[in-house]
């Protein structure tokens, strides 16, 4: 096992001892820690490998401009710029293998949004004391970010603080370790993008199946929200060669105020780079919340479908799927590449099959009517009489696909 380098970053003026204690643990297991400190008020309790002053400098700033700033919020954005110009300039010349952090409020603000700044891959690990009471999301967005909650507060080393910081310590060796021990190989097969849902995977794992036996590497996201966000940066800077999309959900979730909401780029990355686009209406007739708490009072006399405690769905009205159906259209005619729409006429969801509670044939019809309607006459529209799991529409899909791959 070669000796990696491993950032341990923290305001050393609140975190030094606490540092120090991950740093002897990372040397103890033979590996190069690399301290950066990123406090900027008191005096630094351990010594840094690279000290805020030349963090600040990459910033064209100085300490005394941070102290200055008026507010622990504009200091922390002055820091978060000269932390990701050192940091990224560091990853790009191979000086480290992976990334620690510890903080509070502000030291976890900080960290987060220096490793979101880092590709998928690197291990990144984030100690913080704000997880049970802001959640993870923020802190984690579209990136593989490792949150370990510090359950006490991070001042001062005692048995518990210890345990805590020893697990972690232990867990980005792991993770730097692993690369060594476990390889994992590139390769060449080229990568086509897939959205998904439960409702819609029986069609997407037969897809799936079928392309990587024709030497594809198929890529799936879970269009839950993160899931459309992480899919539309992950086409936008990687080879990819096609999207399928069986979950568009996501675009109604923005349109409507659902929790489930990619944004108002979802369904764009791949028409701005022009590659393939098999599209479905996978979905698209329901916005996702939370539990029945987190559902808005508008929404209370809709059908509501309770799915799981932390995962409830509110169906569409016919006038807001008129709307989706424009909203998407409007999307897809930006492509500047290939695009097939592909509709399964008898459900688009396990939800709505028929003999299913919410199977609405005249609600989807009215969807395709409008879609139908505000496509360019460039879009390949078809539409095959089965419902989105049912094999003859994964076949009609790879078919599709393999048709336009020539």
């Amino acid at each position: 096992m070669s000796k990696k380098n491993i950032i341990c970053l923290a305001t050393l003026d609140t975190k030094g001892d606490e540092i120090q204690y991950i740093r002897d643990i990372v040397q103890a297991r033979g590996h190069s820690p690399i301290v950066i400190d990123c406090g900027t008020l008191g005096e630094p309790a351990v010594v840094p490998d690279i000290a805020r002053e030349e963090i600040l400098q990459t910033a064209h700033s100085s300490l005394e401009e941070v102290r200055r700033a008026g507010s622990a919020k504009n200091a922390s954005e002055i820091m978060i710029t000269g932390l990701r110009k050192a940091i990224r300039g560091l990853y790009d010349s191979e000086q480290f293998d992976g990334i620690i952090a510890i903080g509070g409020s502000i030291g976890s603000n900080v960290a987060s949004a220096v490793m979101k700044d880092l590709p998928l891959g690197i291990p990144k690990l984030l100690v913080s004391t704000k997880v049970g009471q802001a959640g993870a999301q923020g802190y984690v967005g579209t990136k593989d970010i490792t949150i370990m909650p510090s359950v006490a507060d991070i001042q001062g080393l005692n048995r518990l603080t210890k345990q805590i910081l020893k697990n972690a310590a232990g867990a980005i060796c792991g993770m730097v370790e692993i690369s060594d021990m476990v390889p994992i190989s590139q390769g060449d097969n080229p990568i086509v993008v897939m959205s998904m849902l439960g409702t819609t995977s029986q069609c997407g794992l037969q897809v799936k199946s079928a392309l990587e036996d024709k030497g594809y590497e198929v890529v799936i996201f879970h269009a839950i929200g993160v899931g459309g966000r992480a899919l539309e940066e992950f086409v936008g800077i990687e080879p990819v060669i096609a999207t399928i999309e069986l979950g568009i959900n996501e675009v109604g979730n923005d349109l409507f105020g659902g929790l489930a909401t990619a944004g108002p780029n979802r369904l764009e990355a791949a028409g701005i780079k022009g590659i393939l686009q098999i599209i479905t209406p996978g979905h698209s007739g329901y916005i996702q919340f939370l539990g029945p708490d987190t559902i808005p009072s508008r929404y209370k006399d809709r059908d509501i479908i309770f799915h799981s405690p932390q995962g409830t769905a509110v169906l569409l009205t016919y006038d807001e799927l008129k709307v989706l159906a424009i909203q998407i259209a409007d999307k897809l005619n930006r492509a500047t590449g290939t695009v097939k729409f592909l509709i399964p006429t008898r459900g688009f969801s396990a939800w709505d099959r028929e003999g299913e509670i919410y199977y609405n044939p005249e609600k989807n019809d009215l969807f395709i009517e409008h879609l139908e309607k505000g496509l360019k006459s460039s879009i390949s529209v078809r539409k095959i009489d089965a419902h989105i799991n049912d094999v003859e529409f994964s076949d009609a899909i790879i078919g599709e696909f393999l048709q336009s791959m020539g």
